[in-house]
């Protein structure tokens, strides 16, 4: 007989997932340090920084401020930016992170993102 061919909107068995790597114990420390900044950051500065940014340059009079949730690294990582300094680091609420990092030519324009040489 012919053998029985399969149906392409049939479901694949699952791929096993494999862990992630542990992070080295230096990588971990930071980390620590770094949630430690998270926390006294967000508590100092509790109202979205990119909030009045983003409101003058869609020409708003009036605008509300927001809860900041997430911290924003002005020069990113991969730039040579740190995660541990906190001139390069805005408290932003989440609609403003995503619209910073949907728009990265607008982010840069407003000064809310630069480039490593920009330091």
């Amino acid at each position: 007989m012919f053998p029985k061919k399969k149906n392409p909107k049939q479901k694949k068995s699952p791929k096993q997932k494999t862990a992630l790597a542990k992070r080295s114990k230096k990588t971990e420390e930071i980390y620590v340090e770094r949630r430690k900044l998270v926390q006294r950051v967000l508590k100092e500065r509790p109202l979205c920084e990119a909030c009045k940014i983003f409101a003058k340059y869609d020409g708003k009079v009036t605008y509300n401020h927001h809860l900041s949730r997430d911290l924003h690294e002005i020069i990113r990582r991969s730039q040579g930016g740190s995660i541990l300094d906190e001139s390069n680091i805005l408290a932003v609420c989440r609609p403003c992170h995503v619209r910073i990092t949907a728009n990265p030519e607008l982010a840069f324009d407003l000064g809310l993102a630069k480039h490593g040489w920009e330091k």
